[in-house]
């Protein structure tokens, strides 16, 4: 098969709705950056590879870049003024021509599906688009069909009960001249955040000749921060077998069931058990009597004794002591006091929902425990109910039951939330 001619990589977003975890990109996931796998996977369809940066995040994006040796075929482009991906799309103008494929940094699929493309009879002139058929509501856009089937419109995030069809709309856009959706990018006129959307339902209208390819594959995105939990069950599939380093030291008390990746100089104390599938970062300690579960822990981290960790993504440098943490993420440099944990389950056994921008949202996980940001400690002996969420460099003293999200940069103590001073 032939290598299509071009990716554009969608990387600038603001992450804004991934609070309190920052910047979607670079979250690693199996001891490696989200869109170092991007780019490894695309790198096998197509020929060039153009990411849209930000300005927060274009200089991390070259280091990597830089530093994985990916120059060769990756370019980076920091997104202009306009916000959304048409923002993105249009800052490529003169800088991408012809045959172009439209991805998100953020979406995880088997790419091997953009094979597909280069086996339809002609691309001359084409638009095709990529779509996932779902069985429940997804906040997205969703494929209109005419009576012949094929795709009329683009309808983005219609209402629960007016849903034209049950194929969302995935982030898999191939054009088979890109110039064509910037001209009409730039002839769209809107107020709404759907400029992207128009620009594609106007070259519908076009008539140009177009396709859709239904994918029935894996696919996870990172819209909402409990989105990580997902993403991380999706790489545990990558690990088949054990893979422990000859440098880490484990107790020959300890129990390990597989798979298991354990990285260099991972310290595994007498009578703790790891259950796969699970990652262990380098420099990081088990401790005695611990148990860790379908869990991700990173790189110079203490799980001290006594501690369980089940089903739950552990970032680097943090510190747990006789803890139960259930169903969440745990940013860099959490720190958790002596009995304090984290509540994932309802006991009505509903979904657990959380609240973003004052609206509560449904995470559809029956079992979901906190997100806890940057650098934010949690005193001994507090609780943290299901679906909250803790800003970074956050303080909560002892003895508190936090049942509402937490803003950053605050010391909660006896039911205050002040600044830190």
């Amino acid at each position: 098969m032939r290598k299509l001619k071009n990716a554009i990589l969608l990387a600038g977003g603001d992450s804004t709705r991934f609070w309190p975890l920052e910047e979607k990109n670079f979250f690693s996931f199996l001891g490696k950056p989200l869109i170092l796998y991007q780019i490894e996977e695309i790198s096998r369809f197509v020929e060039k590879i153009t990411i849209i940066a930000s300005q927060t995040n274009v200089v991390f994006i070259k280091r990597l870049i830089e530093n994985y040796h990916w120059n060769s075929i990756c370019q980076v482009i920091i997104q202009k003024d306009l916000s959304g991906q048409a923002g993105a799309l249009l800052s490529v103008k003169n800088l991408v021509k012809g045959e172009s494929i439209v991805l998100n940094v953020n979406d995880v699929l088997d790419y091997s599906i953009l094979d597909k493309l280069t086996s339809l009879p002609s691309l001359k002139n084409k638009i095709v688009l990529y779509g996932k058929k779902v069985n429940e509501y997804f906040p997205g856009g969703y494929f209109k069909f005419d009576s012949n089937g094929k795709i009329e419109e683009v309808v983005e995030k219609p209402d629960k009960d007016k849903t034209p069809s049950n194929i969302v709309k995935l982030v898999v856009d191939y054009y088979s001249n890109i110039d064509n959706l910037i001209k009409l990018l730039e002839a769209v006129k809107t107020k709404e955040d759907n400029h992207y959307e128009l620009a594609i339902n106007n070259l519908l209208e076009s008539g140009i000749d177009r396709e859709y390819v239904v994918y029935d594959g894996n696919w996870q995105t990172l819209k909402y921060s409990w989105h990580v939990l997902p993403m991380m069950r999706l790489f545990f599939n990558k690990i088949k077998k054990h893979q422990i380093s000859p440098k880490s030291v484990i107790s020959e008390k300890a129990l390990i069931i597989g798979p298991v990746i354990i990285e260099d100089n991972v310290k595994v104390g007498d009578f703790a058990k790891i259950v796969g599938p699970a990652y262990i970062g380098e420099n990081s300690v088990i401790g005695d009597y611990s148990l860790v579960r379908e869990t991700q822990v990173g790189a110079d981290c203490l799980i001290g004794s006594y501690t369980e960790v089940a089903r739950s993504y552990i970032g680097n440098k943090v510190y747990l002591h006789r803890n139960y943490i259930g169903d969440s993420v745990l940013s860099d440099e959490v720190m958790m006091g002596a009995q304090a944990a984290t509540a994932n389950f309802r006991f009505d056994g509903k979904t657990v929902r959380s609240v973003i921008n004052h609206d509560k949202i449904d995470s559809n996980l029956h079992k979901f425990g906190a997100i806890v940001g940057k650098g934010s400690k949690i005193g001994v002996n507090s609780i943290i109910l299901p679906g909250i969420k803790i800003g970074k460099n956050t303080l909560i003293a002892p003895h508190h039951s936090i049942s509402e999200d937490v803003a950053e940069n605050l010391f909660v103590r006896k039911g205050i939330f002040k600044n830190k001073t």
